[in-house]
């Protein structure tokens, strides 16, 4: 399978960006925004912890990634 292009690349960069930050906002609107729930400063900074580093992950498949259109030898 060959590589995708910029914009195959761009919309899956989008699509896992959604989910990540709709997950976690859920998270702080169900959990840390509610008295109901014990949460800790610890506990946050485990979390934030683990979600730069999950973004760093993103980030370095990202700054691999090619920006410009593949040009096909048909197209010269």
């Amino acid at each position: 399978m060959g590589q995708k292009s910029w914009p195959e690349e761009r919309a899956e960069i989008a699509i896992w960006l959604s989910g990540f930050l709709g997950t976690y906002k859920k998270w702080v609107d169900k959990i840390l925004d509610n008295d109901n729930h014990e949460v800790t400063k610890n506990k946050i900074i485990d979390l934030l912890t683990d979600w730069i580093a999950k973004l760093e992950e993103e980030k370095l498949k990202i700054m691999r990634m090619t920006d410009t259109p593949k040009i096909e030898d048909n197209d010269i």
